[in-house]
């Protein structure tokens, strides 16, 4: 069992990372605020969906979209890591060479792959957590669709709409970073 935690611990280990190396600035923006805006989002929907069938039709519809959007934010990031990793210039030795503010212990080459990983990563999980959500969603028994929408699923959906919006927020910084890493002067600090 613990062979299989270790070979699977690559996804808390980055966040870790992640969160390690991310300012308050930064965490308040890819964190607090995506998942606020995803309760103010899901509060504003209660006032308007009050069936549980109604509620899962809104959120199938949106699914596929979040899915699209997300899989093409991931890609982007994948991307951007196999530009970022296999190009050999005194950028990347002076990255590699220059400790990060946040978190001493790693390089800024470190810091950088850490962001683009964890975005990779929140993004597959949203996709996946998209398709099973889906997938549940279609085969709800008929009675059940005529309930009222329990508790649980306006918090499944604040989570889900969390973090579709946090990997959306990620992909934008990652954006800002690689903007800079693109333009980084190795001769200025």
């Amino acid at each position: 069992m613990k062979a299989f935690f270790n070979a699977n611990k690559f996804p808390w280990v980055t966040f870790k990372n992640y969160w390690g190396c991310s300012t308050k600035s930064e965490l308040i923006m890819d964190v607090v605020i995506p998942f606020v805006l995803g309760i103010l989002m899901v509060l504003f929907t209660t006032q308007t969906v009050s069936l549980f069938t109604t509620f899962i039709e809104k959120f199938q519809g949106i699914s596929g979209q979040v899915l699209t959007a997300v899989s093409i934010l991931a890609g982007f990031n994948v991307a951007s890591i196999t530009i970022i990793s296999t190009v050999q210039s005194d950028t990347i030795a002076k990255l590699k060479n220059e400790p990060s503010e946040e978190n001493p212990k790693i390089n800024m080459f470190e810091q950088l792959t850490i962001y683009f990983s964890w975005a990779v990563i929140i993004q597959l999980f949203v996709a996946f957590f998209s398709i099973i959500l889906y997938y549940f969603a279609s085969f709800i028994p008929s009675g059940i669709k005529e309930w009222g929408v329990p508790l649980w699923a306006w918090g499944i959906a604040v989570i889900w709409v969390g973090l579709a919006i946090h990997s959306i927020f990620i992909s934008i910084r990652n954006m800002k970073t690689l903007y800079y890493y693109v333009n980084f002067n190795p001769d200025k600090k």
